[in-house]
């Protein structure tokens, strides 16, 4: 039998979901729920026979396998950014419901990335609504 060619392939450690076969020998490549790394094997095994039907679908641009990731989490960090820049209560308001609703995504689909930016958007969100209601009421006292 022929090792088989390159590919994405379950980690023959056991310590990650795949493990980069590159047509002669496992790489340091891994990849755990999209997200890629390296993590150097110290023991040699053996050359696998045939690619998984996985392994076909999994290489993406680059080699590497691609994490999804969700809009929503992205539209909430860029709100809540642009929030805080220009007028907080409008762009921070939107920036708590589309970092709320990515966070509700990703819990329930383990395989949908961002929620770090839905994080970071929810939080700038939060600051700048806050920030843009003092400035309205510093503003209407001061008049």
């Amino acid at each position: 039998m022929t090792p088989a060619s390159a590919a994405w392939m379950p980690d023959p450690s056991g310590r990650h979901e795949l493990r980069y076969w590159d047509g002669t020998q496992w790489s340091e490549h891994v990849s755990d729920r999209g997200e890629t790394a390296t993590d150097p094997l110290q023991i040699d095994y053996p050359a696998p026979v045939e690619a998984p039907p996985l392994a076909t679908a999994m290489p993406a641009a680059g080699g590497y396998p691609q994490s999804r990731r969700s809009g929503k989490a992205i539209a909430s960090l860029v709100l809540g950014i642009v929030g805080l820049i220009v007028f907080g209560v409008i762009m921070g308001a939107l920036a708590i419901i589309f970092g709320v609703m990515a966070l509700s995504d990703i819990k329930r689909d383990p395989g949908l990335g961002g929620r770090g930016m839905a994080q970071a958007g929810l939080i700038t969100g939060i600051i700048g609504f806050l920030g843009g209601v003092a400035l309205i009421v510093y503003l209407l006292a001061t008049q």
